[in-house]
């Protein structure tokens, strides 16, 4: 009987424990590296903790359409980058898609094995931005 409620428990409650689970398919290429990324913003501060210092896993990497603008007058100008993402209202339910300024500590040095371009969201906030990589 104990093995039929255990059973039972696990049948009807597999699918919380998987609820975090993600469907975003990153390229074979690219796992371990988004996998292993550090969150550029941290670099400075080494007084956080391993979990706080990464950017998260590849299953939270989302590939994104992405625009680079140069900005005029600047001597050596800096590119801005800006991703397509989903806004939010002032009361937390979803709005449109707009370009959103990607902040320039949350964008990441390296690039990645494919050369896709990624942002990881948390919180509806940018924490890192993988730039896409030309390749010629």
């Amino acid at each position: 009987m104990k093995a039929m409620f255990g059973v039972l428990f696990y049948l009807l409650f597999s699918p919380f424990v998987f609820a975090h689970e993600h469907t975003n398919a990153v390229p074979e290429i690219d796992r371990k590296f988004l996998d292993n990324l550090q969150r550029p913003d941290n670099r400075p501060d080494d007084r956080r903790d391993k979990k706080s210092k990464s950017c998260c896993t590849d299953k939270d990497a989302v590939k994104v359409e992405y625009k680079m603008v140069v900005p005029e007058g600047a001597k050596y100008p800096e590119p801005e980058w800006y991703v397509w993402i989903e806004s939010y209202k002032p009361d937390g339910t979803p709005g449109e898609y707009k370009w959103v300024k990607v902040p320039s500590e949350k964008i990441v040095v390296e690039y990645s094995p494919s050369g896709q371009a990624y942002v990881y969201l948390i919180g509806r906030s940018i924490q890192c931005f993988v730039r896409p990589q030309t390749r010629y």
